[in-house]
């Protein structure tokens, strides 16, 4: 990183983090630039701000769903205007003052108001997605309800809280959930582990229908670069794991398997499913505002 102070001085190879900032070899990694950007910011951040919305949920780990990472997102208290620059975002507090911590010594906003903020500004599925990952890092749901109510974006944002889960490894086992919530597909046992008669253990599924014999995969590229061992490749991986199938199946059990492609295409997880579940459908019970798939709609 580099401080400087004309434009002559300036690197071929570089881009802006804030005025005056730049770095050579920015990382092709969207969420590491992310990072440095806040990184550069954090000298210049005022007394009563913390980094918000899409800057801590990077910092906490939660997932992130079509966010503005070329800007760095910070609140402020204590009154005061918000501004938009090529560089930032900061907004003043709209609600009641946030509740604070430091991660790895930046000053957020905490998990539960994080995930809040991204989960009111997102659709259902996408918010389950965030509650989901909040819990798995130890947020404490009554937290995060209370983060939640009122205001905008509260009650779909409410049902996701209501429903998560950190059963649920992955932002795409969330939304394959939110699917199955909002097409009243009945809901499966999730990281249901197979035994055989012995007891020994054949694997565990994302999603399991008992009451069908049907389990439900998520099988993403994300998924295999995370279950990779040392000196393995993405083919050992999907050998190993289609291996793990054929054990299972042995157990009188069918398989459907998802990929990024149909979890983001509407109907396509009901569809995939309608052959081994026919007309079973149940009422899960969810507010109008959660079935946001019926009509298209984008968050700012």
């Amino acid at each position: 990183m580099h401080q400087l102070n004309s434009s002559s001085d300036r690197p071929l190879t570089r881009i802006k983090l804030r005025p005056g900032v730049f770095l050579d070899e920015p990382p092709a990694d969207p969420y590491a630039l992310h990072l440095k950007r806040v990184e550069a910011r954090l000298p210049h951040l005022r007394p009563g701000s913390y980094f918000a919305r899409a800057s801590a949920a990077l910092i906490h780990g939660l997932p992130i769903f079509h966010a503005d990472l070329d800007r760095v997102h910070v609140v402020h208290t204590g009154g005061g205007h918000g501004r938009i620059t090529t560089s930032g975002h900061s907004f003043t507090t709209p609600l009641r003052d946030p509740s604070v911590v430091k991660v790895d010594d930046l000053p957020v906003t905490s998990l539960a108001r994080t995930a809040s903020d991204m989960m009111r500004r997102t659709l259902f599925g996408p918010a389950l997605a965030i509650a989901d990952a909040a819990l798995r890092l130890g947020c404490d749901r009554a937290e995060l309800l209370d983060e939640v109510r009122g205001g905008r974006g509260c009650r779909h944002a409410t049902e996701a809280a209501l429903r998560a889960t950190p059963l649920s490894e992955s932002a795409y086992e969330s939304l394959v959930r939110g699917h199955i919530l909002q097409s009243g597909i009945p809901m499966p046992l999730l990281q249901h582990e197979f035994v055989d008669a012995w007891g020994l253990l054949l694997g565990r599924t994302d999603f399991y229908w008992r009451e069908f014999g049907l389990v439900g995969e998520f099988d993403g590229a994300i998924k295999y670069d995370e279950l990779l061992r040392p000196g393995e490749t993405v083919a050992d991986v999907r050998r190993r794991e289609y291996e793990r199938q054929r054990r299972i199946e042995g157990q009188n059990v069918r398989f459907v398997r998802w990929t990024a492609e149909d979890v983001h295409t509407p109907g396509a997880i009901l569809a995939s499913l309608q052959p081994f579940i026919g007309d079973h459908r149940v009422d899960h019970g969810m507010c109008p505002e959660a079935h946001d798939h019926r009509r298209s709609r984008r968050r700012g």
